[in-house]
């Protein structure tokens, strides 16, 4: 204190500024007044001594030494992490730590070796574990550090085998979910579950099953086969919210585009209506603004126009018949051994059928020409019997037929001198006897052939029983 002191002197004190003049005063006076303390000043540890001017005071800073080791303990510490800092950017660049990738889809593992400019070995292996491409495997480990620009080996799936034979089922005992579950089981994926409605198997239950292919037994299935499980979904109900309109007189395109859209199921029949034109409704089963329901039937009758009814002809003569306007009638005639001449046997189309212009109004009236009776052939030559005996009688329905007798005779060769029977009733069976003369020097044109188609005398001694004769030839027909 004496030393500070000492230093303000009158010269010292006369030559500082005024201000500081009465700062020193100022101070002076309040030391004075102030009882002295006293003060306690911490020994310093070390102090170095400088030469230096009477007037100057010079302290050392006994921190200064620490304040030196924490710096350089910062530079060091900032040196390693910057040193660290540039191995790791170092081994960012070079390295890469190893992801998993097992059950990931090929795809991820592809994009995360692009995005660290490595290569991909890929096998592929059928799995039942692991969906198509994901990886099953994989060489190098989770975490383990891998150099990027090298190759990694992964295996992936394609799923199961396709050539694998399954052993299906006795689906009539599953149900659909539980079908499901199998399918799902032995990822069957080509097995499709098809629900469908029903009205006679209750809902959830096996209807049918069907194979794509239908040379492919179910004992020869493989996964890769397709086939359809159905089950049902129970009787499907609909609202009755459909309003039938009336179809009378319209035509059958409205009909159909209607039941399109509606949905409902349209039979159609035919009928004769005389007050309908033909191609148009006539009748339809539901009354106009009855309300259905979707898939319901309805029944509707198309007009066939105007009818001709077929009347019983058997009240009706041959000439009536022919000429009934409306119908196209043919009138035959045949023999029969019940029915008397003139009557009629059958008619072609029944009595009271309505024909349409749609219809054939062709008919045929069979009438009766009694019980055949055998002609007198005896003149005629030889090769018109088999048109004479179809015309006469074969073409009318009786079965007669004749053998030829060739005969020792005046008249000129071929022609009929003789008959067993002629000029009777017969039955519809018959086969009469015919004598064909067999002279083949008689001069055609000096023989007259007797009046009422008698033969001559000398022909019927030939004929009769008595006659002897040479050897004769006989030949049915």
């Amino acid at each position: 204190m004496s030393d500070f002191l000492s230093n303000f002197n009158k010269d010292n004190y006369d030559k500082q500024p005024k201000d500081e003049k009465e700062s020193v005063t100022s101070n002076q006076t309040s030391s004075q007044e102030q009882p002295p303390k006293e003060s306690f000043s911490p020994e310093p540890k070390s102090e170095k001594k400088v030469p230096s001017d009477s007037n100057e005071h010079i302290e050392i800073d006994p921190n200064y030494q620490r304040k030196k080791r924490k710096k350089l303990i910062i530079y060091i510490a900032l040196s390693i992490v910057a040193l660290l800092l540039i191995v790791f950017l170092y081994y960012s660049i070079r390295y890469v730590d190893m992801e998993n990738f097992v059950g990931e889809p090929v795809a991820d593992a592809r994009t995360w070796a692009n995005e660290n400019n490595m290569e991909i070995e890929l096998l592929q292996e059928h799995s039942m574990e692991y969906d198509a491409n994901q990886i099953m495997e994989q060489d190098i480990e989770q975490g383990k550090n891998v150099k990027k620009g090298s190759t990694i080996n992964l295996t992936s799936s394609i799923g199961p085998d396709p050539e694998e034979p399954i052993e299906l089922p006795d689906f009539s005992e599953l149900t659909a979910s539980e079908a499901e579950v199998w399918k799902n089981e032995n990822k069957a994926e080509n097995l499709q579950i098809v629900t469908e409605f029903s009205d006679e198997v209750e809902e959830g239950q096996f209807t049918r099953f069907v194979m794509s292919d239908e040379e492919i037994s179910k004992e020869e299935y493989k996964r890769q086969d397709n086939a359809n499980v159905y089950f049902s979904k129970g009787e499907e109900v609909f609202e009755e919210d459909i309003e039938v309109p009336d179809f009378v007189n319209k035509n059958k395109e409205e009909v159909e585009q209607w039941a399109e859209t509606n949905e409902i199921e349209i039979s159609y029949k035919e009928e004769a209506a005389n007050d309908i034109e033909a191609g148009l409704v006539s009748k339809q089963n539901i009354d106009p603004e009855s309300m259905i329901a979707k898939n319901d039937e309805m029944e509707i009758t198309m007009s066939l126009g105007k009818a001709v009814e077929v009347p019983n002809f058997a009240s009706f003569s041959m000439e009536e018949a022919a000429s009934y306007e409306g119908l196209t009638v043919t009138v035959r005639q045949r023999f029969h051994n019940n029915v008397k001449y003139g009557n009629m046997i059958a008619q072609s189309i029944e009595p009271g059928t309505e024909l349409t212009d749609q219809d054939n109004k062709s008919i045929t009236i069979t009438y009766s020409e009694g019980e055949p009776y055998l002609r007198d052939y005896r003149g005629q030559l030889e090769g018109d019997l088999p048109r004479l005996f179809y015309e006469d009688y074969q073409s009318k329905g009786a079965d007669i037929s004749y053998i030829v007798k060739y005969v020792d005779a005046s008249e000129v060769k071929g022609t009929v001198v003789g008959m067993s029977n002629f000029n009777s009733f017969v039955s519809m069976d018959y086969t009469v006897e015919i004598h064909v003369s067999n002279n083949e020097d008689a001069d055609p044109g000096s023989f007259d052939t007797p009046e009422g188609n008698e033969a001559p005398e000398e022909i019927e001694e030939e004929l009769s029983p008595e006659t002897e004769g040479p050897e004769e030839e006989q030949i049915e027909k």
